[in-house]
């Protein structure tokens, strides 16, 4: 982990025991305090501001936004990122029936078609992730090379679809040739898959994507569940 990103989990610990609980120290005292360079204390300012943690005052620094602090923290090291900075290329896109499988996630008929989008996210110009996603063809009847090319997610609500949540699992992987060779790296290497599941306001799953990632890192900071540790704990007996 590089310095300014310890600072940045020391902050974020801080805030969520109430230690810093309105506006944080000074850079030059953060500076000081954990021995980094200015530089390195605004960048570990900018992810925190990024992730939502703090909010810049100019002429004043930081502060503590504690219009988030009821809902639980995630933050990885693609959302930390501004908009600007992702962009994708294509590798293909074709029009196909629904697997058994994807018939139940969509709750489609097998004469229904999806989308089936495979594509490449990179980070400044440098390829980070492998995405393979599937959407319903009668969510999005219309896909062309600028949607693949652009954040889907826009994409969606630019047609009126509300978004309302996203149900996500993690699974450590071994690399397939092809998948190692677009990210740099030797065949099976490991890696991270993502699978995203995305819902609607109405219900339906407008997206189901998986993402590889080999350089992925994820924090949460979440309530403490009482009543899963019960559970658990009779279930042991």
């Amino acid at each position: 982990m590089k310095k300014y990103e310890i600072l940045v989990q020391d902050i974020v610990s801080k805030i969520c025991q109430n230690v810093i609980d309105h506006k944080l120290p000074s850079e030059r005292e953060l500076a000081e305090k954990y021995d980094l360079s200015r530089f390195s204390v605004r960048k570990a300012m900018a992810k925190l501001e990024a992730i939502g943690m703090v909010k810049s005052k100019v002429g004043s620094g930081y502060f503590v936004n504690t219009s988030i602090m009821e809902s639980p923290l995630i933050y990885n090291s693609i959302t930390e990122n501004k908009f600007g900075e992702i962009s994708y290329k294509k590798i293909k896109i074709n029009k196909r029936l629904p697997t058994t499988h994807e018939m139940q996630v969509f709750s489609i008929n097998e004469d229904e078609y999806i989308w089936n989008i495979k594509r490449l996210r990179l980070v400044q110009d440098k390829i980070t992730q492998i995405e393979e996603a599937r959407l319903p063809f009668s969510l999005f009847p219309k896909m062309t090379n600028e949607n693949v090319e652009s954040s889907l997610q826009k994409y969606a609500l630019s047609l009126g679809l509300e978004i309302d949540s996203y149900l996500t699992t993690y699974q450590a992987v071994s690399l397939s040739a092809e998948d190692a060779n677009f990210l740099g790296c030797k065949r099976s290497s490991s890696a991270m898959n993502i699978t995203n599941r995305g819902f609607l306001k109405s219900g339906e799953v407008f997206v189901v994507s998986d993402i590889l990632d080999i350089n992925y890192q994820c924090t949460y900071h979440t309530k403490f569940n009482s009543e899963s540790l019960q559970y658990r704990d009779q279930n042991d007996r």
